[in-house]
């Protein structure tokens, strides 16, 4: 008996822990809302509501832990707990409020009583505990008197069952308890579960088994699963389909079956649950598995075709690349090459030599080669024999051109491979002349050789018909190339590159590459990667992780696999035999279906919706809405203008991305972001549409809203500003006049300044000429003055020396009578007046007096002691003249002149180092 791939896989399961959904751990109902999708999960911390993007937790005043929760077709939210039972209902900001119902009960020992179910049914809502059965209709509750202590009412096809202790089972019918026949032996049980079966049948679980009721009889279900219930403790069930059940156990997870009882899949710890403890199992409309444990809640994928092989143990380690051959499934992982027969709890085993790196399995003429970090293997069954030692062997592959030889892409080279007598593939040669390590590599129609350097450089190879050389290469190494295009790949016999926006075609007739249209729906999308499966389909990769699958009429739909999966660079996908397509992954791997039906089972279509719009800095002002039946007009004031939109798809078995774009603020959609809510900053004044679609529908959700004018920007406010405007706008021409005026004068008066500093300076220079001829004046009187008075030196001269001559003129001629003589008496006398008299001198003291500015008078004034004897000679020394020049204008000795000097000098107070002349030339200086 073997096992397909099928069997080893299981359905995907996402986690939500303690810290995701911000309660305690357990969570002990859960139930979706047939109207908003929302998911609800009775909680010990309080009720949990989910909408596909966040959790939010509601608490009661009193901090109860909530044990059941139940929504009715209104959509009203009714939960349980100690003493207490009521319903939840959106306030007008959109947050659900508790209405205590306890106040209806009339009935002292409620208080006591926890309410561990509720079920709505078309006669009103009935909440019980272990003791006590209530209706509640018409906001009336009605209390039924139960047979006995009673365990969970169940509703069957509209019928209501429940289980009496030490009784059996009974019915519930109006205000009546039937029994039904032959039940007795399950009073003795506990009754976990009752489910539909079959057309008319009851499939009730106990803490011993299971049991079919049919027929009026009651009989065991499937034994061997019976077995496994006993074991296990069942907790509760759940009817997926008409042929899929499922129970939850206390000790091992999750059991599912088909109606017969064979077991199908079963869930527990070890293979993916957070805990083994089921307290609670709900479906949504999609047929996925809702299940609440003693620790956190999970979400089994079980519509969802993808399925996975996850190595919780991590020996296998990361997946690179994966193999059917020969009824056995082959992991190649950086751990080494693992084998597993297919058969019944058969397990992964390392086949010896194989440890380390591989990096590719290929099957080829019905040889299993492996691609390893050390060289290159031929595996058989748990087997491998090294056929290479050239390491790092990438890629392989068969020649067209020449189907008895492979061609190898390494670390190094390229390999040549060829079959030996016996048929095996052995090593033959290396291709001469090329020396680089080669990820990727492809054959064209016409028989060239296409490799993928690691530096992204490509080449193109034409070998000789030994293929021990290459006659011609040509290399693509622009810029361009390099860094937008990553990947080789072969479409329909044409080379192709993936690049960031589109995809090159090599064009052999101009030799080179054009963008292709080989997929033209995904063309201007970021491809990464692309795998052409049989049958003219595609998957194919983008950059952010994104598996779409590409049909044969070119339509383009998105496959939900976690994207965080991916093997980085080294993402890979093989289809392993006509029916399914594996995928590696970090920790195992993937399988899905080849058959388009299967890959694209039909997804119901969920409207996104806008959760709620928070005002940042004013909480009050926030409020959750759904923006798909909200009318109201939403209006924020002026200065509540940064908003942050939340908004959400109510689908969870899927990866959504979102585009949106604000009407009156933004101008184009935004690109697909994993965010579900966006921020809008300093938004001004006027009305917004905020537009939202999500990746799963194309259908646009959209939510109105206003920003108010402030308050200082109304009708009379405008007036009042209008009036401002106009008294500023006077003000302004009053103000620009007056300053045209000042300004005029200023510069009238700056003219003014600058004419009257022009006639100063006229006016100075007029002063400075003039000054200067004043001076050429006085320097011309002063040499006139002194000329005079050399003139007048010679004169007294030459009349001393004639009067000398005349004196000893009688005395030469012996006539001594001659003295007496009227003419020479007249001629002495007129010698005599002429030699310096009082008048040569009051010409001289006024001439000099004009030169020197009146240097005597001053002298003077500050010696009144001098005598004019004095002041002459301080005229004489003045003027520069020696002793000798003195005392001829004297007319005395130059002894007397000396003495003069020195009475001079004791009249001016003078000491004996003061040149006397020095101090007369500079005495108008000094003074």
């Amino acid at each position: 008996m073997s096992q397909s791939i099928q069997d080893l896989c299981n359905s995907d399961i996402v986690h939500y822990t303690k810290q995701d959904y911000n309660g305690y751990y357990q969570n002990w109902d859960l139930i979706q809302s047939p109207n908003s999708k929302f998911i609800y999960a009775a909680n010990s911390k309080g009720l949990l509501e989910y909408d596909g993007s966040s959790w939010k937790l509601y608490q009661y005043a009193q901090n109860q832990k909530i044990r059941s929760v139940a929504i009715d077709k209104s959509g009203d939210i009714f939960t349980g707990s100690l003493g207490e039972f009521g319903v939840w209902k959106r306030n007008k900001s959109g947050e659900l409020t508790y209405h205590s119902l306890k106040q209806k009960i009339n009935d002292p020992y409620f208080i006591n009583e926890e309410i561990w179910n509720i079920v709505p049914t078309t006669k009103g809502v009935v909440f019980q505990s272990f003791a006590f059965i209530f209706i509640y209709q018409n906001d009336k509750i009605k209390k039924l008197k139960a047979p006995g202590n009673i365990l969970f009412v169940y509703d069957v096809r509209g019928r209501l069952f429940i289980e009496v202790l030490e009784k059996g089972l009974y019915e519930i019918k109006g205000d009546n308890f039937e029994k039904i026949a032959g039940s007795d032996f399950l009073g003795k049980e506990s009754v976990h579960t009752i489910l539909p079966i079959h057309e008319n049948g009851l499939l009730i679980g106990t803490s011993k088994g299971l049991f079919v009721f049919e027929n009026n009889q009651f009989k065991a279900f499937n034994k061997e699963t019976n077995q496994i219930i006993l074991q296990e403790q069942l907790n509760n069930g759940l009817q997926l389909n008409e042929d899929t059940y499922v129970f939850g156990t206390i000790l091992n997870g999750i059991i599912i079956t088909n109606a017969e009882g064979k077991i199908i899949q079963h869930f527990n710890q070890k293979n993916g649950l957070q805990n083994n403890t089921v307290l609670s199992l709900a479906k949504d409309i999609e047929g996925n598995l809702w299940v609440g444990m003693d620790k956190g809640i999970d979400l089994i994928l079980l519509n969802s075709n993808l399925k996975y092989f996850t190595d919780y143990d991590g020996r296998l380690g990361t997946v690179y690349d994966i193999a059917l051959f020969q009824n056995r499934l082959y992991v190649g992982t950086n751990h080494g090459v693992f084998v597993n027969d297919l058969t019944p709890n058969a397990k992964f085993q390392i086949i010896p030599k194989t440890q380390g790196q591989v990096w590719t399995l290929e099957v080829i003429d019905n040889q299993l080669l492996c691609g390893h970090n050390s060289g290159t293997f031929n595996i058989e069954h748990h087997s491998a024999t090294l056929i290479s030692s050239v390491t790092g062997g990438w890629v392989i592959k068969k020649l067209h051109k020449n189907p008895d030889l492979l061609i190898e892409g390494t670390y190094t080279h390229l390999c040549i491979y060829r079959k030996n007598k016996i048929g095996k593939w052995e090593f033959d040669h290396i291709v001469n002349g090329f020396s680089a390590p080669v990820r990727q590599l492809e054959e064209d129609a016409e028989g060239n050789i296409w490799v993928n350097k690691t530096s992204n450089s490509i080449y193109k190879l034409t070998l000789t018909k030994d293929t021990k050389n290459f006659k011609a290469l040509t290399e693509f190494n622009q810029a361009s190339l390099v860094e937008n295009y990553k990947n080789l790949i072969k479409i329909n016999d044409k080379i192709i590159l993936t690049g960031e926006n589109n995809l090159l075609e090599y064009d052999s007739k101009i030799g080179k590459f054009r963008i292709s249209n080989a997929l033209n729906t995904i063309q201007n999308q970021s491809i990464k990667k692309i795998f052409p499966i049989k049958n003219n389909r595609i998957f194919s990769i983008e950059k952010n992780g994104t598996l779409l699958f590409i049909n044969e009429k070119n339509s383009v739909s998105e496959i939900s696999f976690k994207r965080d999966l991916w093997v980085d660079d080294y993402e890979n996908m093989r289809a392993i035999d006509s029916q399914n397509v594996l995928l590696c992954t970090e920790n195992g791997f993937a399988i899905i279906p080849q058959a388009q039906n299967s890959i694209l089972r039909k997804q119901i279509s969920i409207k996104t919706i806008i959760r709620s719009i928070s005002v940042l800095d004013y909480p009050e002002k926030s409020k959750t809405i759904n923006a798909n039946d909200y009318h109201e007009e939403f209006q924020l004031e002026s200065y509540q203008n940064s908003i942050i939109l939340s908004f959400a798809t109510p689908q969870y078995s899927r990866q959504i991305q979102y585009s949106y774009w604000l009407e009156n603020s933004t101008k184009s959609w935004s690109p697909w972001l994993n965010t579900s809510q966006k921020e809008f900053n300093n938004l001004s004044s006027g009305k917004y549409i905020f537009h939202l679609k999500s990746s799963l529908d194309e259908t646009e959700t959209t939510f109105s809203f206003e920003i108010k004018q402030p308050w200082y920007w109304n009708g009379w406010s405008k007036f009042c500003y209008f009036l401002i405007v106009v008294f500023f706008a006077g003000l302004s021409y009053w103000i620009h006049n007056r300053k045209v005026l000042l300004e005029q004068e200023n510069l009238k008066r700056r003219h003014d300044k600058k004419l009257k500093r022009q006639i100063e300076q006229s006016e100075k220079t007029i002063m400075q000429i003039r000054n200067e001829q004043l001076e050429k004046d006085i320097i011309r009187k002063s040499e006139e003055l002194a000329n005079s008075t050399m003139v007048l030196i010679k004169k007294n001269e030459l009349l001393v020396e004639i009067k000398k001559e005349t004196d000893s003129l009688p005395h030469e001629i012996g006539n001594r009578s001659l003295r007496e003589h009227s003419i020479y008496k007249k001629i002495l006398h007129l010698v005599e007046s002429n030699i310096s008299t009082e008048q040569d001198w009051q010409i001289f003291e006024a001439n000099f007096n004009e030169v020197h500015q009146e240097f005597l008078e001053k002298l003077l004034e500050k010696y009144p002691s001098l005598t004019p004897s004095d002041l002459k000679l301080a005229a004489y020394l003045r003027m520069n003249l020696s002793t000798k020049e003195i005392a001829q204008l004297f007319n005395i000795t130059n002894r007397s002149v000396e003495l003069k000097r020195y009475r001079l000098r004791k009249k001016l107070n003078l000491d004996t180092e003061v040149n006397l002349g020095e101090f007369m030339m500079k005495f108008r200086i000094m003074t």
